[in-house]
């Protein structure tokens, strides 16, 4: 059985929690997603409580005690980009990505002119030996020890920070009034490698990302794993061999908008499509309020024009607000994550299309929920 944009479309939603949420508490979202990209961290939280059953939503609030308590992490991994973790895969997911983000972030120091970081990393271990640190006091330590000169770019500071993740001797802190800190790597994350056991194997990590990543996702190609972790196709395709011969993978031809593509899925998945698994919970339309970078969208790179809906071309950059509405899964209108309480009539919105009476009152019912999320205990 091929499978069409909308086929895909309706399981990605299913499998991410969107439709169906009943995921009991927010590591248990981070869990089932494996990671989550999470540079816009309040965004990204509100996003992860929309896979969560309704009575176990609570507010903002509680969900930023979930990062204070470490019961998730942020931290450099897959990419050069922030990404939330479960304290148990941190050390699996970095040994496996760590290296290529390396030699990513290594084209862009050369240009900066920046140094090793060894001396830098060095500097910040022993900063966080004794306790947390925002970032403002480890640039002043780096100055201080004489790694970085007064006059250093942010950059600098940056560059050093994202190895000493890298190479796990920082992880995300609680907050201090109100501002993030950086904490010793191995007081937050426990020793092993989750699943894996004691020992790191490269073959049995590659085959556990994709155990761990794709059933959240629903159908996907391997570039789609291979832009989404930052490992190559090669490395990829050798995992889902084995995969395949376990009997653990489905892969199946795209048809229509998907015409050539080889999608890969669990046949627990491909069962339910196949069965005929209802497309969209009935009673109107449904909007959701979508970071940017929320994993429904981030998850995909060669398949995410299944979102796309022709009747709503995607705005320029210019003035263009960051985040994304959808109407019944399709990319509708862009919105501003609000600054201050919310504000009457709900967020700001950008629509792409005319927007009609049934789009405005779906907007209107996730409104009340995002309002809920932002109100103080």
């Amino acid at each position: 059985m091929s499978v069409d944009a909308a086929t895909v479309r309706a399981a990605r939603l299913r499998s991410q929690r969107l439709r169906g949420p009943d995921l009991p508490d927010l590591p248990a979202a981070v869990g089932h997603l494996l990671a989550v990209q999470g540079q816009e961290v309040r965004p990204t939280l509100w996003g992860l409580t929309r896979r969560l059953a309704t009575s176990a939503r609570g507010n903002e609030a509680t969900a930023l005690a979930a990062l204070d308590d470490g019961q998730i992490l942020r931290t450099h991994v897959l990419r050069p980009t922030w990404h939330l973790v479960l304290p148990v895969d941190v050390r699996w997911l970095l040994e496996l990505t760590a290296p290529r983000v390396a030699r990513t972030m290594a084209s862009t120091e050369r240009s900066w002119g920046l140094d090793d970081p060894g001396p830098g990393v060095a500097a910040v271990a022993a900063e966080v030996a004794t306790g947390p640190r925002t970032r403002d006091e480890l640039a002043t330590a780096l100055v201080e020890r004489g790694v970085l000169g007064a006059d250093a770019p942010g950059v600098a500071v940056s560059h050093i920070l994202m190895h000493a993740e890298l190479r796990k001797v920082l992880i995300s802190g609680p907050a201090e009034h109100g501002r993030s800190t950086y904490v010793a790597f191995d007081d937050r994350v426990p020793a092993g490698y989750g699943s894996l056991g004691h020992r790191f194997d490269r073959e049995s990590a590659v085959l556990e990302l994709w155990r761990r990543w794709l059933p959240a996702r629903a159908y996907a190609t391997v570039q789609d794993l291979s832009q989404w972790s930052g490992l190559t196709r090669t490395v990829l395709r050798a995992g889902l061999a084995v995969l395949r011969d376990l009997g653990e993978v489905v892969e199946v031809p795209g048809e229509e908008d998907l015409d050539g593509l080889t999608l890969v899925t669990t046949p627990a998945v491909h069962e339910s499509v196949v069965s005929g698994a209802p497309a969209a919970p009935s009673g109107g339309r449904v909007a959701d309020l979508l970071c940017a970078y929320d994993e429904l969208l981030s998850s995909y790179g060669e398949t995410r024009r299944v979102l796309a809906d022709p009747r709503a071309p995607e705005p320029g950059r210019r003035n263009a607000f960051v985040h994304t509405v959808l109407i019944d899964g399709r990319r509708s209108a862009r919105w501003r994550w609000p600054g201050g309480p919310p504000r009457p009539g709900g967020p700001e919105l950008q629509w792409q299309r005319a927007p009609e009476a049934p789009d405005r009152a779906a907007v209107a019912r996730v409104t009340v929920d995002l309002e809920a999320f932002l109100r103080a205990v």
